[in-house]
Formats: C-alpha cells, structure tokens, sequence
C-alpha cells in the first residue's frame, strides 16, 4: 500500500526503482529493499503500476522506473476507504494538482518572457544611443575638416598677395637701388618662412587638436 502511495505523490511521473524504494523507507523504517522489491512484483503482476526500463546510451546498465496506473489509484482508494476516514485523493485532485503545475510552468515562462523582451529593449536602447554617439563624433569630423579648409584657403588668399607683394616692393626696389632690393629679396622670404610656420603651428594647436 505504501508503494502505491509514494508513487501517487509522483504522478503522473515514472519515478526510478531506487527513488521509490527510499521513498517507502523513509516512512516506513523497519522494511527492507528486498520487500519493497517483493511488493512491486505483486502490484506490477496486478496492473496496479506499470514498469518501462531505461537503457543508458553507452553500456548495459538498465534504470527501471515505475508510475501507479489508473486501476492502481482506484485499488488504494478502495483500501484508504476501509481502513481510513481520512480524504481520499481522487482523479479529480490529482487532475486540480496538475493544472496547479501548468499554471505555475506557463506563469514562469511568462515572467521568462518578460525578462527577455526587457532585456532587448534595454539593448536596443543602448545600440540607439551608441549610433547616436557616432554619429555626433562624425560631424564633430566633419567640422574640423571643414575649418581646416576655410583655414588652408584664408592661408593660401593670404599667401598669394605676399608673393604679388615681393614682386611689386622688388620692383620697386630694383629701381631704388641695389642695397634697398637685395634688403627686401632677403627680409620679405624670411617673414612670409615665418608666417608659415606660425599658420602651420595655429592650425595644429587650434583647428586640429582643438579643446
């Protein structure tokens, strides 16, 4: 009788040979494997529990695992009602306990969900804020590309009316005389070397590398 109580508590789940047996030891101390094998035997020869072997997928070795059929229950049912005024777990409980189970698998895959789809928003969310920060230091590229070309062409304007400068001081100095030319010849390349290299270092300190 206890074996099929202990397997009631499981079903519908087949339960191993060895889970069964602890299971019928812990309530009831003084019996011994070799009875509880005994007493599957009968309630298997009966069609009170039905039994399906298990093979490992390597090796020989066989798990045997048994689950109280339905004329199982309805024989300890019958033997409760003689012996005990306690309720009897009948189809119906055991059919409420299984869609207890269900509600409870279903709302665990729900909160399950849930996580899943806070945790893509949260991803999408930091995937748009990524796409925004690129996009900011791409025009941030393009600003400097930009003023670095304004620079070049002020630059370049700039440079253009030195050189058209030389030419007309040495001109006019060519007719002044030869000390006043070879004077501006010498001073004006030595300020437009100058003024290069003080664009280049302001375009590197103020346009390039910026704040």
């Amino acid at each position: 009788m206890q074996v099929l109580k202990s397997l009631r508590e499981f079903y519908p789940i087949k339960v191993d040979e060895i889970v069964l047996i602890s299971s019928v030891q812990k309530v009831l101390k003084d019996v011994i494997i070799d009875q509880v094998t005994q007493a599957i035997k009968v309630l298997k020869e009966n069609a009170w529990i039905e039994e399906a072997v298990i093979k490992a997928p390597f090796g020989k070795t066989e798990t045997y695992r048994f689950k109280i059929t339905s004329d199982g229950i309805d024989h300890l049912q019958s033997l409760e009602e003689s012996t005990t005024k306690k309720t009897i777990v009948s189809a119906k409980e055991v059919e409420s306990r299984l869609v207890e189970t269900y509600d409870r698998i279903k709302n665990d895959m729900e909160e399950m969900r849930t996580g899943i789809e806070t945790g893509q928003r949260s991803l999408e969310g930091e995937m748009e804020e990524m796409r925004k920060r690129i996009a900011d230091h791409d025009q941030v590229i393009r600003t400097y590309f930009l003023r670095v070309i304004e620079t070049f062409g002020v630059f370049v304007s700039i440079f253009a009316v030195v050189v058209v400068l030389i030419l007309t001081l040495g001109l006019g100095a060519k007719e002044a005389g030869t000390s006043t030319y070879l004077y501006l010849m010498v001073s004006v390349p030595i300020c437009v070397v100058v003024y290069v290299v003080v664009m280049l270092w302001g375009i590197k300190r103020f346009i390039l590398i910026g704040k």
